[in-house]
């Protein structure tokens, strides 16, 4: 299944569906009706096992993301993103399966790295290091990757930029 989404094409061979989650067309199948009150990530991958949210971040100006200001800035936009995703999909009934947060960023190895340990920290991963009374989980992984890791790590599923 191919998809085309900020600037990138990517061919998620193994999906059982993926779409644009904040879709603006109110025709669209996959419209949610998304208020200005709560973000949305840009894509949704169903795959058999789990889902995968993914965030786009095309970035002019990466090098401004070195900063504390932007680079904090940046972690809690990514944070909302998810949080507020999950629970639009959480009324849908739709958090049945492990869900897997993506962040394609056009960003330095070094600072995706440092951003995925950051947003790890944000959102709950792995409900049994949350709490003994939690029974379902949050999210079962955060991975922050540019483009070229992306393609890297996540071969099965390649990216182009159009």
């Amino acid at each position: 299944m191919k998809i085309r989404c900020d600037g990138f094409e990517f061919d998620f061979t193994n999906a059982l569906d993926v779409f644009i989650f904040d879709e603006k067309d109110k025709l669209s199948p996959n419209y949610h009706g998304l208020t200005h009150a709560l973000k949305a990530v840009d894509l949704i991958v169903e795959l058999e096992e789990e889902y995968a949210f993914i965030e786009i971040k095309n970035f002019f100006e990466p090098q401004k993301y070195n900063g504390n200001e932007p680079f904090n800035y940046l972690r809690e936009v990514l944070k909302y993103k998810y949080r507020d995703t999950w629970l639009y999909r959480w009324a849908e009934q739709k958090t049945d399966k492990p869900i897997k947060y993506i962040c394609l960023l056009e960003l330095e190895n070094a600072l995706n790295s440092r951003m995925s340990k950051e947003v790890r920290k944000q959102l709950p991963v792995n409900a049994k290091n949350t709490s003994p009374r939690w029974l379902s989980e949050i999210t079962a992984g955060v991975g922050v990757v540019n483009f070229d890791l992306w393609n890297i790590r996540f071969s099965a599923w390649p990216v182009v930029r159009t």
